[in-house]
């Protein structure tokens, strides 16, 4: 058995069922868990992302099955606009094998680990499959991500750690999560906090415009399980 990343406390029992009993009590089947990754952690994760990783621009279309240049994004009309973020790609030179990338690496590593899984079963109440789909993003003045719906690719349940610290309402970069028109769910990007929400329960949502700050991320998805499982 290796160490769990998340706190201790969260994986408690109680601590889970509590978790469990948001999650499905919610209009989009949505949990949202603070102080989620064991501090030094988080702290070193923080500081991999924002000191020694390397992020490259992506830009995406509606009318495009995948990411587009920034010639082809920018002649695009404004309504065709879908995202504006940076995706990881590596470590600068030197910092390959600092701590902090170590610490990024296990973390991949560990949603992979079937106590990790075991922990999101247990507070969604459902059978997940597999979980090599996470990676991490920096959004940066002028980044957006607009409605859509992460219901493809065999996904079953999203999740979200924040990695800023000390983030503030006013510098953009809220998460919604919509569930029908009259229920939305606004999630600030709190620092180490963490979102998880099934797929199928949301219909859609998207992260506001970053207006200042650089807000770091690392997530992604646990598919359903294949019809062997």
């Amino acid at each position: 058995m290796i160490e769990s990343p998340i706190q201790p406390s969260h994986l408690a029992p109680h601590a889970r069922e509590l978790y469990r009993e948001a999650f499905n009590s919610h209009p989009a089947r949505l949990v949202v868990v603070k102080d989620f990754l064991r501090s030094e952690l988080a702290e070193r994760l923080s500081r991999f992302l924002s000191q020694e990783a390397i992020f490259l621009p992506e830009y995406g279309l509606y009318s495009s099955k995948e990411a587009v240049d920034e010639k082809k994004f920018l002649c695009a009309a404004d309504s065709d606009r879908f995202f504006r973020f940076s995706k990881l790609v590596g470590s600068a030179p030197g910092f390959q094998m600092t701590p902090n990338a170590i610490a990024y690496l296990r973390l991949r590593q560990a949603f992979q680990h079937p106590d990790m899984k075991d922990f999101f079963e247990s507070i969604s109440g459902l059978q997940l499959g597999w979980s090599d789909d996470f990676g991490a993003h920096k959004m940066s003045a002028g980044d957006f991500l607009r409605p859509h719906s992460d219901d493809n690719r065999n996904r079953r349940v999203a999740l979200v750690i924040y990695l800023s610290p000390d983030w503030k309402e006013e510098f953009g970069g809220v998460l919604h999560v919509v569930n029908g028109a009259a229920n939305r769910t606004d999630i600030l990007p709190e620092y180490n906090s963490m979102v998880a929400f099934d797929v199928l329960g949301a219909a859609e949502h998207y992260v506001s415009p970053i207006k200042t700050g650089v807000r770091l991320t690392i997530g992604g998805w646990y598919h359903k399980t294949a019809p062997t499982e």
